[in-house]
């Protein structure tokens, strides 16, 4: 089970004020309860009106939680959809936060993911391929395109300097590769991610649940070791914290498993001499898997249950508030 949007879950704190006002309708519907039966036994009133308030509180705050969860868009299980695409479009993101300037790989963490992409896109061609920088924000460095050379042009800026932002969000850069697929495409799509996963700030959930509901496997490169190394400063000297002791930047792999993982993906180590190779030959076996079967499997959502049955639980709290119980209300 996935719930997609978790961020939609903080609604059930709502329950809590929806809760008390129940509970404040209640005292104030005894109270009046009464003082106007005049009909009817004190006792028979009341039980009746606790029973109706019981029973309707409890449907719609039944009610209340399925809307939610089906607003969170939970999903289990997979269903096929069919794939009829050919060719092959990349989207290759590349972060160029500082800490990809460490030198645990040879001659540094960006300058080997450039060499590493240059060598993709050679081999890739003609596949159309396009390149997404980020750090705190994300920019398109070259949309898609089967122009190699344009690209390898493109790389030679290559550097922390393109965005201004600071800090590292993973997930505006990968939410800037999804819109550079134009809609309609006919070619199997898929994102290759050069990062040490460092740092990362933003939510993941979202966007990586839309790549896997639109197919679109995430490839990961981990750039960097876990023992790390120093990040450089503007001047070359190492950057320093706080305290000032110099800042040590530390691949987290784990991060970028996750992110291949849910989406379907693998993912590499950048200082693998054989990487080049070893992302075209996962791209193309990608390419060559769909093509060959005809369709793939998404995950199989679940908001339409949730929505019907909490439909049915609104309906019954109407119900229960409007039919006469024993003649009374």
């Amino acid at each position: 089970m996935t719930v997609e949007r978790p961020e939609m879950l903080l609604a059930l704190l709502s329950l809590i004020a929806v809760g008390g006002l129940q509970v404040y309708a209640f005292i104030l519907g005894r109270r009046d309860i009464t003082r106007l039966a005049k009909q009817w036994p004190i006792e028979s009133v009341t039980s009746v009106f606790v029973v109706k308030w019981f029973f309707q509180s409890a449907m719609f705050g039944v009610f209340a939680v399925l809307a939610i969860l089906a607003a969170a868009d939970i999903t289990w299980g997979q269903e096929p959809v069919e794939e009829d695409r050919s060719g092959l479009d990349v989207v290759i993101v590349l972060d160029v936060s500082r800490s990809m300037l460490a030198d645990d790989v040879v001659p540094n963490r960006l300058l080997r993911s450039v060499a590493a992409v240059r060598g993709v896109a050679r081999q890739l061609a003609p596949s159309r391929i396009a390149v997404v920088v980020f750090k705190g924000e994300a920019a398109t460095l070259m949309p898609l395109t089967e122009d190699v050379t344009a690209i390898e042009v493109a790389l030679d800026n290559a550097s922390p300097a393109l965005v201004s932002a600071a800090g590292t969000d993973l997930s505006r850069g990968l939410e800037e590769a999804m819109a550079r697929f134009p809609e309609g495409a006919a070619a199997h799509r898929a994102i290759l991610l050069f990062s040490d996963g460092e740092a990362l700030t933003g939510t993941l959930t979202s966007v990586l649940g839309r790549a896997r509901r639109e197919g679109i496997p995430i490839l990961t490169v981990v750039a960097g070791t876990t023992l790390g190394a120093v990040v450089p400063s503007t001047d070359g000297s190492p950057m320093l914290d706080d305290d000032g002791r110099p800042v040590i930047s530390r691949a987290d792999s784990r991060t970028l498993g996750h992110v291949s993982e849910t989406t379907g993906g693998t993912t590499h180590d950048l200082s693998d001499p054989n990487i080049v190779s070893e992302l075209v030959d996962s791209l193309a076996q990608f390419a060559d898997v769909r093509e060959t079967e005809g369709f793939r499997l998404v995950p199989r959502r679940r908001y339409r249950l949730f929505l019907g049955l909490s439909l049915v639980a609104l309906a019954l709290s109407l119900s229960i508030r409007v039919v006469r119980w024993r003649d009374m209300f």
